[in-house]
């Protein structure tokens, strides 16, 4: 514990102290439970998430070979090259308990048939089924995306803020509570020998008369 000079003035002071890092220390409790809640309501809807994109994966890769064995490398490459096209991302931002979470949303991601900058009479259902299997990928990792950075994101405050709370509980607050207690024993002491000097002096005072 640091030096501190025992007069009621710092004992004032520590008291509005204390009152402000348990008021703090509450607060912040508050905030990391209510980001717990929303870190838990993520959970579900993540691991949903990656299933689908676990199966639409495996289906667009089981069509795009398809396509590649019947129709040839040069086939697919051409149709490829001429639906390729700008992919329109928003990077957006909300905030939970003060804590600005990103977001991400695409547009037109999944286009239909006559959007893809080619004729179906030049491709094969089978280009087409791939072409059209591999937009619904991109969109499950669209969607995927900002829920896992929204999860870092929120993870990374909930440590945050556990740090934060420890701090106020382990150090700060019984810190304080260790100088009060100090500058009240000294404070004590003090009323106690001044109380025995004035007695002392009122018996000598007695005394002489």
């Amino acid at each position: 514990m640091q030096r501190v000079s025992p007069t009621r003035m710092n004992l004032l002071i520590r008291k509005r102290q204390m009152k402000i890092a348990r008021q703090g220390a509450d607060l912040l409790r508050k905030k990391r439970d209510a980001l717990m809640k929303e870190f838990q309501k993520m959970l579900k809807p993540i691991v949903q998430a990656h299933r689908e994109l676990d199966r639409t994966a495996r289906e667009a890769v089981s069509f795009l070979a398809l396509a590649l064995g019947k129709d040839g490398p040069e086939a697919v490459r051409s149709a490829a090259l001429s639906s390729a096209g700008r992919l329109r991302v928003y990077r957006e931002e909300e905030k939970v308990w003060g804590v600005r979470i990103p977001n991400l949303r695409a547009e037109n991601v999944v286009r239909k048939s006559n959007e893809r900058g080619y004729t179906l009479l030049s491709v094969s259902a089978r280009i087409e089924l791939a072409a059209s299997a591999y937009e619904r990928l991109m969109a499950k990792i669209f969607e995927l995306v900002p829920l896992e950075a929204r999860m870092k994101k929120i993870g990374q405050e909930i440590r945050k803020t556990s740090r934060r709370v420890n701090t106020l509980e382990q150090r700060v607050i019984p810190q304080l509570q260790a100088e009060m207690r100090f500058i009240r024993q000294v404070l004590e002491d003090r009323e106690r020998e001044d109380k025995f000097r004035l007695k002392r002096l009122k018996a000598k005072k007695e005394k002489k008369f």
